[in-house]
């Protein structure tokens, strides 16, 4: 990763954060950081790396030959990456940031508590420059660490890298994580059954099996945005599932004649069976039995009698 021309400026939190470092470097740096910081903004910097463990680059300064700069980082160690994985395997929420390349409040708090902190201290960092100069902080190393922090502020997720694993190797190890605890699949045979039933599609044998809790992803993922109340949503994941499930079951006919029932009643907000059957298309007394089925288990609500009678769907 090379930095070309002058870095923009640090708008976020991560960049922010990283070049906010350097504040402890005392009162004693703060004129090399000062004249860090200038070359920085002058574009000084050139073939920014960074990578597990360190950031280098060179810095040009009116030589013909750059000072190299390496700053080393602090990685965690295989067995506290080890810890993180499921910590972050626990929600779907960091997975959501990763594959989005953001460092949400979510991953960042998985990631502490298995003891990885993304931004280091100020005496954890190592920095060494050809220069020569006596002071460990130098300028150039300053530049280098300002053009780090831009880049972060572009790209957070490189703070997964400078601790010792980048954001695909993440994501690759919560795969293999989420795969080794879901229950293992099954291979399809395409020897058996189809080529036996030749192309006999009712003869093919289906397990289709209820799901307890059709809502479960929603409430782990928490509301959407701009919703505060996710129970409605919720309540409507619920409705489609059972109403699969009748179809899955063998009540497929029926469970989808009232689904397109109930669409169009809730379209027309309140009809009568001539109406309904007209939209529908269909028989007005098989409207009528449909609606008094609904009736009984409170999904449809009714007034008045007769020719005046009015439906209207329950919710919705």
């Amino acid at each position: 990763m090379s930095a070309a021309g002058p870095p923009a400026t640090v708008r976020h939190r991560w960049g922010g954060q990283v070049l906010r470092v350097l504040d402890d470097a005392g009162p004693a740096a703060a004129r090399q950081v000062q004249r860090g910081q200038a070359l920085a903004r002058r574009g000084a910097g050139e073939g920014l790396d960074l990578a597990a463990g360190r950031v280098r680059a060179a810095v040009a300064e009116d030589r013909v030959s750059p000072y190299q700069v390496e700053i080393t980082w602090p990685v965690a160690s295989d067995a506290v990456w080890a810890r993180a994985v499921p910590e972050l395997a626990a929600s779907l929420r960091p997975t959501a940031s990763l594959l989005d390349g953001q460092l949400t409040p979510a991953l960042v708090a998985s990631l502490e508590t298995a003891g990885i902190e993304l931004v280091p201290a100020f005496e954890e960092l190592a920095p060494t420059c050809t220069c020569g100069e006596a002071s460990t902080w130098c300028r150039h190393a300053v530049a280098v660490h300002t053009l780090a922090s831009v880049q972060i502020d572009r790209a957070p997720t490189l703070l997964l890298t400078l601790r010792g694993r980048s954001r695909e190797v993440l994501l690759a190890a919560l795969r293999r994580s989420d795969a080794s605890t879901s229950a293992p699949a099954r291979t399809l045979d395409p020897s058996v059954g189809l080529t036996e039933s030749r192309g006999d599609l009712d003869a093919i044998v289906l397990h289709p099996s209820e799901v307890d809790d059709p809502a479960a992803l929603l409430r782990q993922l928490g509301p959407p945005p701009g919703v505060d109340d996710p129970e409605p949503i919720a309540a409507l994941i619920e409705r489609a599932a059972a109403t699969a499930w009748r179809l899955a079951a063998g009540d497929g006919a029926e469970a989808a004649d009232e689904e397109a029932l109930l669409a169009e009643l809730r379209a027309q907000r309140v009809a009568t069976t001539a109406s309904l059957a007209a939209a529908l298309h269909r028989d007005e007394g098989v409207v009528a039995e449909a609606l008094e089925a609904l009736f009984a288990r409170g999904e449809v609500l009714r007034t008045g009698s007769g020719e005046r009678t009015r439906y209207r769907a329950a919710s919705g």
